[in-house]
Formats: C-alpha cells, structure tokens, sequence
C-alpha cells in the first residue's frame, strides 16, 4: 500500500521547516536541530523511495555523526521493507506505523471543552509529563524535549495546540497542523490519572472540526497497538505504512 503522495509531502516539508539543518541523503533528506540532540524526532533521516542500503547506512553514519543514536523513516511501505535486512545486519531495531487518512463525517462540537492552549502552558505541562514518565531522564533533556515544540511552529501555515484544562492544567492535549490543504492531528495524549472521561475524544473532535475543508486530514498510529482501532472508530483509514529503524551507539 503506497503512502500518498501528498502525506509524503507534507511530512518531509514539516520535518524540513523545523530544521536548523537539512542534508541531502540518498533516498530523501536528514533533518537536525542543533538545539535539540536529544530529540529523536528532530533528527532523523526521511526516506521516501528505494535506495541502495549500504550508501544509505554510510550517510546516516555520516551526517548523524556527533549523537548516540541513529534513527532511519522510510516513508513508503515496499521500500522501507527491503531496506529491513540491511538494517536489522547493521544493529537497527525496527518499528511500523500506519498512515490513516480521516474519510468520515465532521463530528459534532465536542461536550467537554476543548481549548486552544498557549506554548507557556504546554512546554510547562510537556516538562511535567517527561519528569513522571522519565523520571531518570536529566534535566536538560527533558527541557529540550518540553521546549522542542516550540520549533513545530515553523512547520506549517497553522499549528494548534488543543487540549482539555482540568484544575488550572493540561490534562489531555494533541497538535493541529495545517498546510496548504493538508492536516495532520499529532501527539495525542491524555495524562495518567485523567483516562476514561473522553478526553482524547474530544480533542479528536474538535481537531477535525477545526481541519474540515482540508483536502487530506491525516495521523499515524503504531502499526502494532490498539489506537489504530480508536481511530478506525473515528473515521480514520490505513492509507500506507512507514517504517523506523533506530539504532543506539
């Protein structure tokens, strides 16, 4: 199943804005951000069509030279899995996602309220996520991993950030990107302790009320876990699949 085009697209020019750095690699593009190293998602290589392993491998090694790590997206089904043997021989681990594209109807105006929170807010209420959930994470990591969202910005005409405030704090939020006709909803979370009240639901809601017109709304959605399934209920189709390689030195 290819990925659309257009979702391709879109992900290598987000990726690409954010950037304080892109390097041409066969296949696709690097992305860095030199202020956030710890950031895997702010360092990758995006890969979108079939490429020779061995040159591939060599330039990652290359221009990802100063981290720990390595971390290889082939936006395409076909070619990101005969990338896999090469991978798995070069120490990678492997992880699929799905692309879902959202074929449904509009919903309805959420019954929770859900908000447009500012980035104060969200870097504060990132900071406290990564603190319970990492607790062993050091500290300026998880301030590059709170303050890194500031960047998605750049990324896209429109970038929201949605989320449902109980007590005075975000307790459930998501990401909102608009461009040029196309949405990607991101990021979906709601924190532990707040589960089962619909949270994340109407965050859903009120991302594809806010995308509708867009003439792609899209997510992706671990290949191997059970969101796919919540987002199929929600209108979403599997429209293509990525796959990751990582690889830690």
């Amino acid at each position: 199943m290819r990925t659309p085009a257009e979702i391709v697209d879109f992900l290598i020019g987000f990726s690409g804005r954010q950037a304080t750095d892109v390097v041409a690699v066969p296949g696709g593009i690097a992305v860095r951000h030199r202020d956030f190293p710890a950031s895997y998602n702010n360092n990758r290589v995006l890969v979108r069509e079939a490429v020779e392993p061995a040159k591939l491998l060599a330039a990652v090694d290359e221009v990802m030279a100063d981290l720990d790590y390595r971390v290889i997206v082939f936006l395409d089904d076909e070619p990101g899995r005969a990338f896999e043997p090469a991978a798995v021989a070069a120490g990678y681990t492997t992880h699929e996602l799905v692309a879902m594209r959202f074929e449904g109807a509009v919903p309805p105006a959420p019954s929770v309220r859900v908000e447009s929170l500012e980035l104060p807010v969200m870097i504060e209420a990132l900071r406290r996520n990564w603190r319970a959930d990492e607790p062993e994470l050091p500290e300026d990591e998880v301030e590059q991993l709170a303050t890194r969202i500031a960047a998605r910005r750049r990324g896209a005409d429109e970038v929201h950030f949605l989320g449902v405030v109980a007590d005075g704090r975000p307790v459930a939020w998501a990401d909102l990107y608009l461009h040029e006709g196309i949405a990607q909803i991101e990021y979906v979370l709601t924190v532990p302790g707040h589960q089962g009240h619909g949270y994340s639901t109407a965050i859903m809601r009120e991302a594809l009320r806010r995308a509708r017109g867009r003439d792609t709304v899209f997510l992706f959605a671990d290949g191997e876990d059970w969101p796919q399934n919540w987002y199929g209920r929600l209108g979403f189709t599997p429209v293509g699949r990525f796959h990751e390689y990582v690889r830690t030195t």
